[in-house]
Parts: structure tokens; sequence; C-alpha cells
């Protein structure tokens, strides 16, 4: 029960809580803001709209109420129409007495809708607790800023048209529409705002994704609020560390190299000197001495990396068609499935050499190499499989890391081959891992930006 509510609750989060700083932070000023409207608009409907349009109403409701006593007392029709010409010029209400007229045909012509809104209803409410008279009232008359009043009384049918701003407030839908206009532009400025803080954070990680592929991006311009300027300025500071680190260990690789092949250098003329003739000691010690070179290369090549070669497009084309002549050399047979031409950023050398280990590797142990690449959005899959004995699960780990070999077979290799080959993926940002391929030997996908 409990692993299904926090199921629930991590299903609303991702459907409710948006993913991106600039909509959570917009949220945070947005939700709050439309809270605080629904608020007022809550208390301004029910509260304060009400109580003005009952006052509103209820004033108007006795000054009917009075002209229509007035009226039903007045002796004769001169005195009534003395009293309504009197009350037109001392109020705003344009009356009229219709004698012998009756509340249910003026009902009937005028079309009045009984189904009315919740503050028409209070209107007829004050004019319900204040007129003691048969009435009606028109709120939908053809002048949407008048209102009628029918009123029976015993001379006749009594027909008052008020100003519909006498019943009701009419500046409520003003107040709306500032409330909502003043939201509008409130949300505009926060959102212009909200933009400038979110673009250097953005911007920021880019660097730190082109850097972490191994694009040098140059350092990071120094922008936005206190706490994204002190990140830009970690930013500027880890990237000198790592180059000064990458340039301090290529140079002790260039000392080591001149330092190891030297002496190697003059043992081979040495030995070469000496001949070998049939002296099985000599033979060793020359193939030792050969050995060492290819170790001391292989080597070089893993600590070194990709050195200091730049990113740049690169088309993957040449580069699979010298893997099958590489292959041919080998006396296998590579078969290229790639759809379209793919270009992709790459340091070339670097990539050379991670594909010509994968495929040395696949021709020591099969017969069969096929090359498979397929681009998935922003991302190129990039397959290497073989037809040998593959590797066992369990291992396939393991023979990432450096000098580690299941067997001895073709006793030349080092044991770096698929190390170098998975250090270049990464430093390009990608990934590389091992499975079995469809001919039961070894697959090895490499995911790369593209």
């Amino acid at each position: 029960m409990l692993a299904e509510i926090r199921q629930l609750r991590r299903l609303l989060n991702r459907l409710i809580v948006p993913r991106s700083l600039f909509w959570r932070s917009l949220l945070i000023i947005v939700v709050p803001l439309l809270i605080l409207q629904i608020i007022l608009t809550f208390v301004f409907y029910n509260r304060h709209w009400d109580t003005v349009t009952r006052w509103l109403a209820f004033g108007v409701a006795g000054e009917v109420a009075m002209l229509a006593e007035m009226i039903e007392n007045a002796p004769d029709a001169t005195e009534r129409q003395a009293l309504i010409e009197h009350a037109s010029r001392n109020t705003d209400l344009t009356i009229t007495l219709v004698p012998g007229g009756r509340l249910e045909d003026a009902v009937a012509a005028a079309d009045i809708n009984p189904n009315v809104g919740h503050i028409d209803n209070k209107i007829l409410e004050s004019f319900a607790e204040r007129l003691h008279y048969p009435f009606a009232v028109d709120l939908e008359t053809e002048d949407p800023d008048r209102a009628t009043v029918f009123v029976q009384i015993a001379p006749g049918l009594l027909e008052v048209v008020v100003a519909r701003k006498r019943l009701t407030s009419t500046t409520a839908w003003l107040l709306f529409s500032w409330m909502v206009g003043g939201s509008v532009v409130l949300s505009a400025i926060s959102i212009y705002f909200l933009r400038l803080q979110v673009r250097p954070i953005r911007q920021l990680a880019k660097a730190a994704d082109s850097f972490g592929k191994g694009r040098d991006v140059g350092d990071f311009r120094l922008r936005g609020a206190a706490e994204i300027r002190q990140a830009a300025h970690a930013f500027n500071l880890m990237r000198h560390r790592i180059l000064r680190h990458i340039s301090q260990r290529t140079e002790m690789l260039a000392a080591v190299s001149h330092d190891l092949r030297t002496p190697l250098t003059r043992m081979k003329l040495e030995l070469e000197l000496m001949g070998t003739g049939d002296d099985p000691v000599l033979a060793g010690l020359k193939q030792d001495v050969e050995e060492m070179s290819k170790l001391v290369e292989v080597y070089l090549d893993f600590a070194r990396g990709e050195g200091r070669e730049s990113v740049e497009p690169t088309d993957l084309g040449p580069i699979l068609e010298s893997m099958r002549q590489r292959a041919e050399r080998s006396g296998a047979t590579l078969e290229i499935m790639l759809d379209r031409p793919i270009v992709m950023p790459l340091r070339p050398t670097a990539f050379h050499r991670c594909l010509s280990n994968l495929v040395d590797n696949a021709c020591r142990y099969g017969r069969w190499i096929g090359i498979s690449v397929r681009q998935k959005e922003d991302m190129v899959e990039i397959a290497v499989e073989d037809d040998g004995p593959g590797i066992p699960e369990a291992w396939r780990e393991k023979v990432l890391e450096p000098f580690v070999r299941l067997d001895e077979k073709a006793g030349e290799g080092t044991g770096l081959g698929l190390t170098i080959a998975r250090d270049v993926v990464l430093a390009h940002g990608g990934d590389l891992k091992l499975s079995r391929s469809r001919k039961g030997g070894l697959k090895a996908i490499l995911r790369m930006p593209g």
C-alpha cells in the first residue's frame, strides 16, 4: 500500500511539477498570484458586490414603493399625473401609468426570463423585501443600461424605467479587468527577468557539457546572479586545473617516451650489429626488446589519450572503409551497415585508433566482423561485432580495465586495446558497452553524441 502511494505521488510530481528551473520559478510567482486573484474575486463577488447590489436595489425599491403608494392614494387622475411629473423631475426614473393595465400582460409582452443570475437574483430579493405590491422586473431590456419595473396597483399598471447603475455596481468588470490586466503585466515582467536569470545557467550547462565532450569552449563569461557567477567562476577554475593537468601529463609522457625509446633503439642497433646466427640467447633478447618497444608504444597511447587533437566534423564513411581494408589484411571479412552518410564531431586520429583496436581485437578471435551505424536523435550508435568465442557476461566490465586479458592467445596483446577504445569514447562524451553479438561473438556498442 505504501509503495502504491509513493508511486502515485511520484506520478503526480511528474505530471504537475515542471522539470525545468524556468517553469518551476514561474510557478512560484504565478501560483500565489492566482490564489490571491481567486480569493479577491470570491470576497468581492460574494461579499462586496452582493452588499452593494443589495443596498442600491433596496433604495430604488423603496422609491418605487413610495411612488406606487402615493399614486394609489391620489384622489383622481389629475393628481396622479401631477405626482408622476413631480417624481420624474426630481428623480432619474422614467415613470408611466397605464390605466387598467395588467401585470400578466406586461410580463408576457416583455418575455421576462425567470432564470436569472446571482446578482440579478439579489436585485429581485431586495424588491420583494421593500415592495409590497405585485411586481415584475425586466432586467434584460433592449437597452442593456436600463431595467424596467412593473408594479400592479389599483389605478392600473405602473411602469418605472431605472438606470442599471442604480441597481448594481457597474464597476465590477472594470475592477476585474484591472486585476487580470495587472496580473498579465506582472507575469510578463516576471517571465522577462526569469529568462535573464535562467539563460546563464543554460549557457553554463552547455559549456560544461561541451567541455566534458572534449571541446574546449574557453573561459565562461561571468553573468547573472551572484550564485550563478560563483558557479561559473568554479567552472573556470576547474577547466584551468584540468587543462594544466593534461598539459603536464603530456609533457611528462613526451619525456618518458624520449627516455625509453633511446635506450631501446640503442639495444636494437647493438643486437643487430652482434648478429643472431644460431645463438638462441641473442634471438631471445631481440624478441624481448621488440616486445618492450611495442609495450611502451601501446602504454604511451593509452596514457596520452587524445593529446591536443581538436574536434572537427568528420565523415564516418572513409574511417569505416579504412577498417575494411585493415580487416582484409588480417584475413577477415568486414561488413559495413551504413544507411546514409553521417558526419559527427570527432577527433579523427583518436577515433580511428579506437575503431582500430576494436577491429584488431575482432580479427584476432574471429573471421567475420560487422560494423553497423544508427543515428538516434542527437546520438550515434556504432556497433562492432564478430563471430568469435565472445566474452562471458561476468567478465565484460572487467576486461575494460587496463592490462586485463582472458587468455594468452595472440601473445603480442597487452590488455589495453578495449581500455584505450573506451577512454577515447568517454573523452568524446559517449560510452562503450559490451554484449553478445548475433553470431555468438563479442559486440562492442559505442554511443556518442552526434
